[in-house]
This record gives structure tokens, sequence and C-alpha cells, in this order.
């Protein structure tokens, strides 16, 4: 069997980088608290202090990379958006009538066309008195 015999009995931890906070994270709140929290991400990314020209700019550079998310976000989104609204617009209507239904439709039309004829037709002085109004 074969012997595994590593290289680093002990290996040393990764040492991490040393990252400064803004010295003052309440500087950083806002009205808006997602806005207040990016703005925090990014002045510690960039590892700047909190002076209020810094807090200025990062919640500016927050507030549009926020909104240019919301606006790439719908975008992208609003086919999806518009095919749902389409589809519960469809789910609303009723179904349209069958083949069957439409030629008994007709028959009926047919049939109280023919009744109305024929009754015009055994009343000559109905017919008349509509000819006679209509003539003035």
């Amino acid at each position: 069997m074969a012997n595994v015999e590593t290289l680093r009995p002990n290996p040393a931890p990764a040492p991490f980088p040393a990252v400064t906070v803004p010295a003052d994270p309440q500087a950083f709140r806002t009205e808006d608290r997602l806005t207040g929290l990016l703005a925090f991400a990014i002045a510690t990314e960039r590892r700047e202090d909190a002076s209020p020209e810094a807090v200025a700019r990062c919640q500016r550079e927050a507030e549009a990379a926020l909104c240019d998310h919301a606006l790439r976000y719908l975008h992208n989104n609003i086919e999806r958006i518009r095919q749902e609204a389409v589809a519960e617009q469809i789910g609303r209507l009723r179904h349209p009538p069958g083949f069957l239904r439409l030629v008994a439709a007709n028959l009926v039309a047919l049939i109280i066309i023919g009744a109305a004829g024929a009754w015009l037709a055994l009343h000559p002085e109905t017919l008349a008195g509509i000819a006679g109004r209509l003539a003035g």
C-alpha cells in the first residue's frame, strides 16, 4: 500500500488583507437604508475615510448604481411582465363558441326568419300596413 506524505505538515493560514473600514459608519446613514448601506460598502471597498465629501460622493454613486440596476432589471423583465399581463387578461375571457353552437345559432335564426316570412305571407294586411307606413 502506498504511503501518503504531506509536503507541509502544518501549513500556515493565508494572511488576510487588512481592510480599513471608514471610521464612522453612522455617517453613511440616509433616509433610504439601502442607499446608505451601498454607500458604506463603496467607501469600504475604496478604503476611504468618512469625510463629508466622500460620504456625499459615495451616496450619489450608490443612488446612481441603484437607479441603473432598477432600470436594467425592469428593462430585462418587461417582456416577462407583458406576457404575464396578457395571460391574465386571456384567462379572464370566456371561451368562444364552438362549431356546433354556431351552426345551431344559424339554424335558429333561419327558423325565426322563416316563421316571420310565413306569418307575413299568411297575413297580407300586415304587409300592406308596413308598406304604407314606409311609403310615407
